[in-house]
């Protein structure tokens, strides 16, 4: 059985993996692919069923295994039928979260006013690309937070979450982060110095 990983890569590259892993197997070999994002998830189930494809699913945590078996012709559009690119006009923004406050004078205001941006964040007709969070901006994504439903919602979209690891480990709080991977400062600056634009709330 041939396996590809396509944990950590947002759609449409799970897409175009499995179409070309399809493309190298035999009739009736099986595959397994693995995927982490809901969204990417989904896409790849209904390409491979609309290939007339029988599909089995498994959850582990917030890992998909998908088993299928090679039935048919395999598709040549994949990008454009499956996996539309979300944010239009080509052009991609970035979130960076430096506090977990929005704005100066009362903290707790701020407290309201970043929990009304992110909760309200899921339903932008526009997504942003990737969240990013700095210094006290990491408390949003630990335990107790009070928009990690809103943050995982965001994640099952396919947003990336970067969340500063020098920064977790500064304030002693690697063991609580509940959503997002680790990051480090070249990729985060890797992540903004590629986005169109940045986003400070």
């Amino acid at each position: 059985m041939k396996t590809i990983n396509a944990k950590g890569e947002l759609c449409p590259k799970p897409l175009i993996m499995t179409k070309k892993a399809l493309e190298e197997i035999q009739e009736n070999e099986s595959l397994k692919i693995l995927i982490d994002n809901e969204t990417s998830k989904i896409n790849v189930v209904r390409y491979l069923e609309d290939n007339g494809m029988v599909v089995k699913c498994h959850q582990s945590g917030n890992v998909h295994e998908i088993l299928v078996s090679k039935k048919g012709v395999v598709f040549e559009e994949v990008v454009e039928e499956y996996c539309p690119i979300p944010n239009n006009e080509n052009e991609n923004y970035v979130i960076s979260f430096q506090n977990d406050k929005m704005g100066f004078g009362s903290d707790e205001l701020g407290e309201i006013l970043m929990k009304g941006f992110i909760n309200t964040l899921p339903e932008a007709t526009k997504l942003p690309n990737a969240l990013i969070f700095l210094n006290s901006g990491i408390n949003l994504t630990i335990k107790n937070s009070q928009v990690l439903e809103s943050l995982k919602k965001l994640k099952d979209k396919g947003i990336e979450i970067l969340v500063c690891g020098t920064c977790l480990d500064y304030f002693d709080n690697m063991d609580k982060l509940e959503v997002g991977i680790v990051s480090n400062m070249y990729d985060i600056i890797e992540k903004l110095t590629s986005a169109d634009k940045v986003i400070y709330p």
